[in-house]
C-alpha cells in the first residue's frame, strides 16, 4: 500500500493499480491483481502518519550520511511557506479541511493550507503539513520549527511578521531572515523614510503580543533585532533579522540571500504541475492526507536522486560555457516505477540499478540562466482541477 502510494499516482485507479503490479512482480504485460473496489477499502486501514514517520526516516537519513550538502555561510538554509490546496468537492473533506466562500453566484470551494518546512539549498522538504483551509500560517510554522536545528537559518515572507515567532526563535536560539510588513509598524517605516541601508532596533511587545507569547511559554522580553534596506525596481523592501553580526553578515548579502526563499515557490510549482498534488486518489479526509504526505516523500526521493544525479551533470558539463542542471520535471517522470523497483529490490545488484538511474536522470538538463525575471501574471480564472470521472487514462 506504501510503495503503491509513494509511485507518483496520476492516472485512474484501476490503471495506476494494474502498471504498480506488472512492475512489483515483474510481469511482460499489466494485469489485473486487486480492484480498485479493493484497494479502498485496503486503505482505511492506513494511517497517514507512516509517511510522516518515512519522511523523517529519509531526512534523518540524509542529513546525518551525507555531509556534503549545501549550505549558506555554514547554515541550513530553509524556508517555510504556505499554499492554499484545492480539494474534492466532499462532505468528509469539507468537514476536515472547510472551504472557500464563493461569490453570490458561485458555490464553495474546498480548500486547505498546505505548509512546507524546506531546504532551498537542496530542494528537500523538511517537515510539511495540510491544515484546516483558515489555519494559521505562522502557528504551522511553529510547528515545523520543532524539526530545526541549530545551524538552521529561516526564511520568512511577510505574512509571518510576529513578535511571539521572533520570540521563538530568540528562545531557541535559531536564525532568521523575514520580509517586513513597511506599512504595519513605524519602526519600518521610519527605518525607509531615513534613507539608512541597515539599523538595529528593539521591539517591544504590546498587550497582545504578550499575551501570545504566555499562551506559547515564550519570554516576553523587549527584542533585539537588525533592518536591512533591499532597494528594488520601484520598490523599498525592507528585511528583519537576528544575524546581528555586520562584519560576518554583510548587509550586500541580504538582497541575494532573501532572494533564494523562491526555491519554496519553485518547490509548490513542482507539487501542484509536475507530481500533481490535487488530483488526490480518493473521495476522504484520509485519503487527501495520505495522497498529499505520500507525494512529500515521492519528491524528496526524487530530489535526493537529482542531488546525486548533478555529480554526473557538472562532470559531463564542465567544459560548456553555461551551467546546466537536472531537468527536475523529467526526474520525477523517470522516478515512477523506478521508485518502487529501487525499494522493493533485494540487495543484490541494488548499487548497479541505482547507479543506472542516476546517470539515467543525468541526461536530461537544463541550462541555468541566472538574472531573468517575468512580470507576475496572475489569473482571474479557477485552476485546473482533477475531475474523478474523467481522470486520464494512462
Amino acid at each position: 500500500m506504501i510503495l503503491y502510494l509513494i509511485n507518483l499516482r496520476k492516472s485512474a485507479a484501476q490503471v495506476e493499480l494494474d502498471q504498480f503490479f506488472k512492475g512489483f512482480e515483474h510481469r511482460q504485460h499489466a494485469f489485473q491483481k486487486i480492484t480498485k473496489s479493493a484497494f479502498f477499502q485496503a486503505r482505511k486501514q492506513l494511517s497517514h502518519t507512516a509517511f510522516m514517520a518515512l519522511n523523517q526516516v529519509v531526512m534523518k537519513g540524509f542529513y546525518e550520511r551525507f555531509d556534503g550538502y549545501r549550505k549558506w555561510n555554514g547554515f541550513r538554509l530553509c524556508a517555510i511557506d504556505g499554499s492554499k490546496i484545492r480539494l474534492p468537492d466532499e462532505e468528509d473533506i469539507v468537514r476536515e479541511f472547510g472551504a472557500h466562500k464563493g461569490k453570490p453566484n458561485q458555490s464553495d470551494c474546498p480548500m486547505g493550507l498546505a505548509s512546507v518546512y524546506f531546504d532551498v539549498l537542496n530542494h528537500i522538504a523538511i517537515d510539511s503539513s495540510i491544515n484546516h483551509t483558515n489555519a494559521s500560517e505562522r502557528n504551522c510554522a511553529a510547528l515545523h520549527l520543532e524539526h530545526a536545528r541549530k545551524d538552521d537559518l529561516v526564511i520568512y515572507d511577510r505574512g509571518y511578521n510576529a513578535f511571539w515567532l521572533y520570540a521563538m526563535h530568540t528562545t531557541r536560539n535559531l536564525a532568521f531572515c523575514m520580509r517586513a510588513k513597511v506599512n504595519r509598524g513605524l519602526e519600518f517605516k521610519r527605518f525607509v523614510e531615513s534613507g539608512e541601508r541597515q539599523a538595529v532596533i528593539t521591539l517591544h511587545p504590546n498587550k497582545k503580543s504578550v499575551q501570545q507569547c504566555e499562551e506559547k511559554a515564550l519570554q516576553a522580553d523587549p527584542i533585539q533585532l537588525r533592518l536591512i534596506r533591499v532597494d528594488l525596481p520601484g520598490e523599498v523592501e525592507v528585511l528583519i533579522t537576528n544575524l546581528m553580526d555586520e562584519a560576518t553578515y554583510d548587509v550586500d548579502q541580504f538582497k541575494s540571500l532573501y532572494h533564494l526563499r523562491w526555491g519554496i515557490e519553485e518547490n509548490y510549482k513542482r507539487l501542484k504541475q509536475w507530481a500533481e498534488l490535487e488530483n488526490f486518489s480518493g473521495k476522504s479526509a484520509l485519503s487527501v492526507k495520505q495522497d498529499f504526505y505520500a507525494k512529500i516523500v515521492s519528491t524528496n526521493l526524487t530530489a535526493l536522486m537529482a542531488l546525486a544525479a548533478q555529480k554526473q551533470v557538472r562532470s559531463n558539463t564542465n567544459e560548456h560555457r553555461r551551467t546546466y542542471q537536472v531537468n527536475f520535471a523529467q526526474a520525477l517522470s523517470k522516478m515512477k516505477h523506478t521508485l518502487v523497483a529501487l525499494i522493493h529490490r533485494s540487495a543484490i545488484g541494488v548499487t548497479e540499478f541505482l547507479l543506472q538511474t542516476i546517470e539515467y536522470i543525468a541526461l536530461t538538463v537544463e541550462a541555468v540562466r541566472d538574472g531573468r525575471s517575468y512580470e507576475r501574471r496572475l489569473s482571474t480564472t479557477k485552476n485546473k482541477r482533477h475531475y474523478f470521472g474523467y481522470k486520464r487514462a494512462l
